[in-house]
């Protein structure tokens, strides 16, 4: 990957002077988009990060995940794909040093970490790991999807039973013998429960309700279709509540990527159970879902391969026949449990793939919602000067992932540029609207 050769910026060696334009808090593709941007509009800032750059893809990634996207869609501010990788799908390790390169032209300081921000008078104060800094705007690059997500129940399982999150996940190999229960099945728990399977282990997968999308149809991969119809373009005012709650649709990027399926993991060796509802002594007790979260899936990839024929009708294009993926060729699914015993199944292991929660309990200040969630209007929350960038649907289904974040970074850091008074007259206008303006579909 390649860069427009702008020239590079020091690493920042310490805090330094304690007065800042702008604080970043943050060193993942987020924070580091909009320090891009700042730097090019010539506006002095900091970026901090607590850990290293893009920790959360280095520790809270298996040793084989990969993106389920393709290459083509990661797109940073100044970062060119060279020819020949679009259909590439990027490893995590891949993914990490990219993210350290691209840094390394960014004022980044790392193993700095942000514990408190208050507002002191008209600027905004940071009490950080080295020091009480200030500044007058403030940039909030955390992400919305940093706190692993541990239901109560897990307090009464037994205590011989290893507890993992699927951000502590490794690899099969680090796992005791025996069994394991993958609770939820989004892209992290079929994907994690695929790979066990693959590896020989007995796996009990509890699936709750998300879409599938075939990897490819029709010649194309599903996300160049995707970009086509303009999903990843759609606006968060356009978009239902909940499609901006539905978790992303089944896909995987790993060995050149391919569908993932619930009927094709239940072929693997799968046990498919409902949603897990409770635990009492040894015993997990699951509703009788699995059927009906199968087909919820099967309804999904359905209407995708409804638009996908529709938009190639209405516009004349050449496309191979309909098809359909060996991975999501009906399966006859024998009665889900309701029941397990831990000691009779030999379970030994229990991974909770049920999310992550945002990480904001530094900010004392009052623009969270109830979730912990950074309230705002396209990123500009109600206090002049603090912003938040990374969250899923902050303007469009893009802004939570590489494919739209540096849009949204571009409109961030010119609205900063007009509150910091480093803007055109019509720029400062749209600062004074109080938000960015929401995308439009393609």
């Amino acid at each position: 990957m390649t860069w427009d050769g702008r020239s590079t910026v020091e690493m920042i060696t310490s805090i330094g002077h304690q007065r800042r334009d702008v604080v970043v808090v943050g060193a993942g593709q987020a924070g580091l988009a909009v320090s891009w941007n700042l730097r090019l509009l010539g506006i002095d800032h900091a970026v901090l990060e607590r850990d290293r750059v893009g920790e959360s893809w280095r520790s809270a990634r298996w040793d084989s995940f990969t993106l389920v996207t393709p290459a083509w869609m990661t797109r940073l501010p100044g970062l060119t794909q060279p020819p020949g990788t679009g259909a590439e799908f990027t490893t995590r390790d891949d993914l990490v040093a990219m993210l350290e390169a691209y840094s390394k032209q960014l004022p980044v300081r790392t193993g700095v970490e942000v514990t408190a921000l208050q507002r002191a008078g008209r600027r905004y104060q940071l009490t950080t790991s080295e020091g009480v800094l200030t500044a007058r705007a403030v940039v909030a690059a955390t992400g919305a999807l940093r706190r692993p997500v541990i239901p109560a129940m897990a307090a009464r399982l037994p205590g011989t039973l290893l507890q993992l999150h699927a951000g502590q996940y490794r690899n099969p190999a680090a796992l005791p013998p025996g069994a394991a229960l993958v609770v939820g099945s989004g892209q992290s728990g079929a994907q994690i429960a695929e790979e066990l399977a693959h590896a020989g282990r007995q796996v009990f997968l509890a699936t709750s309700q998300v879409g599938r999308t075939p990897r490819r149809y029709r010649g194309r991969d599903a996300h160049d279709w995707a970009q086509e119809l303009g999903l990843h373009d759609r606006s968060a005012d356009q978009a239902r509540p909940e499609e901006r709650r539905a978790a992303n649709p089944l896909l995987a990027g790993a060995h050149g990527g391919h569908t993932l399926a619930l009927q094709q993991l239940a072929r693997d060796g799968v046990v498919l159970l409902g949603r897990l509802v409770d635990v009492t002594g040894t015993t997990l007790r699951f509703s009788d879902s699995a059927a009906a979260n199968l087909h919820y899936g099967d309804q999904a990839a359905a209407a995708f391969r409804r638009a996908v024929d529709e938009h190639i009708r209405r516009h004349h294009l050449p496309a191979p026949p309909a098809d359909l993926d060996p991975a999501e060729r009906p399966y006859p699914l024998v009665p889900s449990p309701s029941k397990l015993d831990i000691t009779a199944d030999a379970i030994t292991t229990v991974i909770w793939c049920v999310g992550f929660s945002p990480d904001t309990a530094w900010i004392d200040l009052p623009v969270l919602d109830r979730t912990g969630a950074i309230t705002s209007r396209g990123g500009v929350t109600a206090i002049p000067g603090l912003y938040t960038l990374g969250a899923p649907w902050l303007t469009h289904r893009g802004s939570g992932i590489l494919y739209g974040v540096a849009t949204d970074a571009s409109s961030i850091a010119r609205h900063l540029a007009a509150y910091l008074g480093h803007a055109s007259p019509v720029q400062r206008q749209i600062a004074a609207a109080g938000s960015l303006p929401q995308r439009a579909a393609s």
